[in-house]
C-alpha cells in the first residue's frame, strides 16, 4: 500500500480544525510510512499511527509539548518531542542507539527537534520498537495502541482523549480504504451486480465477471 500526500491532507483536516499540511511535512511524512524498511503493509495500522501522530501534533504543527505541560514532571528534560512526543530517558536512549548507535539523543535531546526528518524518525521508531511490541503486531483493537503510548493518563478507552484519538483512527481509516477499493466499498459492488441479475438483466458469461471487475476497480 501507499500513502499520498492528497490523502494525508483529506485524513487530517477531515479531523477537526486543523490546515493541510505544509509540502515539506507531507513529503516527509507519507516518505517514511511508505518506506518497506519500516513495514506498514495494511491500511488499518498506517490508519491507526496517522490518529496517534495528528492527535500528539495538532495536524502535524507542533513538535514539542506544551510548556506548561511539561512543568514540574519528572520527565522534564526528556519531555515530549517529535510528532509521537518522545517521552522518557531511557526512550530517548533506546532511540539513540538504535538510529545512530550511541547517545546523542539523550545528551541532546533537542535534536529531535532539528529537522522533519528527525521527528518523523523518532516517531516511526517509537511505533516499531513500542506499539508494535504492544501489540504483538496484531493491530486489532486500537485503544491498545493509544495504551502504548499514553496509558498512564488515558486509562480506559471511555477517556476523552481515547476517544477523540479513536475518531481520528475511523475517519483515517475511511479514506484509506477508499483508495483501496477504488473508492467504492467491495461489498456494495457486489450487491449490486447481484441486483442487476435478480432483475432479469441479461448476462453474458463474460460479461458477469467484466461488470464486477467494472464496479469495483
Amino acid at each position: 500500500m501507499m500513502v499520498t500526500i492528497e490523502q494525508l491532507n483529506r485524513i487530517v483536516t477531515e479531523c477537526g480544525n486543523y490546515d493541510p499540511v505544509k509540502e515539506v511535512v507531507a513529503s516527509e511524512v507519507v516518505k517514511q510510512i511508505n518506506d518497506p524498511n519500516n513495514g506498514f503493509s495494511s491500511n488499518n495500522e498506517v490508519a491507526m499511527l496517522l490518529a496517534h501522530l495528528i492527535h500528539e501534533s495538532g495536524g502535524f504543527k507542533h513538535r514539542e509539548e506544551k510548556k506548561e505541560s511539561r512543568i514540574n514532571q519528572e520527565y522534564h528534560k526528556y519531555h515530549g518531542r517529535g510528532y509521537i512526543q518522545l517521552t522518557w530517558q531511557e526512550n530517548y536512549e533506546a532511540a539513540s542507539m538504535d538510529l545512530f548507535g550511541d547517545y546523542r539523543l539523550k545528551d541532546n535531546p533537542d535534536l529531535v527537534l532539528s529537522s522533519v526528518k528527525m521527528c518523523m524518525e523518532v516517531s516511526v521508531w517509537y511505533w516499531k520498537a513500542i506499539v508494535r511490541k504492544a501489540v504483538k503486531n496484531k493491530f486489532e483493537d486500537f485503544y491498545l495502541t493509544t495504551k502504548a503510548i499514553n496509558g498512564r493518563i488515558e486509562n480506559s478507552p471511555a477517556h476523552e482523549t481515547a476517544k477523540t484519538r479513536n475518531k481520528y483512527y475511523r475517519i483515517a481509516k475511511k479514506i484509506l480504504d477508499e483508495k483501496s477499493n477504488g473508492g467504492l466499498n467491495v461489498t456494495t459492488c457486489v450487491v449490486a451486480v447481484v441486483a442487476v441479475a435478480a432483475a432479469g438483466v441479461g448476462l453474458c458469461v463474460w460479461g458477469f465477471p467484466a461488470l464486477l471487475a467494472c464496479c469495483c476497480l
